[in-house]
């Protein structure tokens, strides 16, 4: 008798799908991605196909691994990025207009604007305003920026209206007793 053993040795092949750059989901931090299907052959018939992708990709880029196995347990992988990049703008709501007196004595007005609301799907970085540290007499617009963590932005107006409302003061000279010319 002869003993004749045929092993296969031949690796399958494998290529992946094309990278992909997609969006945040709506109002979430993440997307949900369909990555699309990997090419495979092998010599004598694939086991199995899989990857290690996640259930959901976070903003950023991420590397999604593929494995294909052969009836006889030969791999090979390949890798696909998919990028997730978070394009939605945050969103504020201004504090309330403010209509006001001049402080006693000056001609213009201190005060205390409030705080916008703001939201964002990843995180709000920063909250500013371009509002001077006095109001002079009539209307200043102010304006609020909110950004997000990824560098989004957005915009709200606060108007702010101080009025003289402080009567002048009057010293009348003394009084005169004069003949007449």
């Amino acid at each position: 008798t002869q003993e004749v053993v045929v092993t296969d040795d031949e690796n399958p092949s494998i290529t992946c799908p094309a990278d992909i750059a997609v969006s945040a989901d709506a109002g979430s931090c993440f997307a949900t991605v369909a990555l699309g299907s990997p090419v495979t052959n092998d010599n004598c018939g694939l086991a199995s196909v899989s990857n290690d992708a996640p259930a959901t990709f976070p903003i950023g880029s991420t590397t999604v691994t593929w494995t294909v196995t052969d009836d006889y347990g030969n791999t090979a992988t390949c890798t696909q990025e998919v990028v997730v990049t978070d394009d939605e703008d945050p969103t504020i709501a201004c504090p309330a207009d403010i209509a006001v007196s001049a402080d006693a004595g000056s001609c213009f007005a201190t005060l205390a604007l409030g705080s916008p609301v703001t939201n964002d799907n990843c995180g709000v970085a920063s909250v500013s305003n371009d509002a001077p540290a006095q109001f002079p007499i009539g209307s200043t617009t102010v304006t609020w920026t909110v950004t997000d963590d990824y560098g989004n932005t957005a915009t709200c107006t606060q108007e702010v209206v101080v009025t003289d409302d402080e009567d002048p003061t009057i010293a009348c000279p003394a009084d005169i007793a004069v003949s007449a010319d």
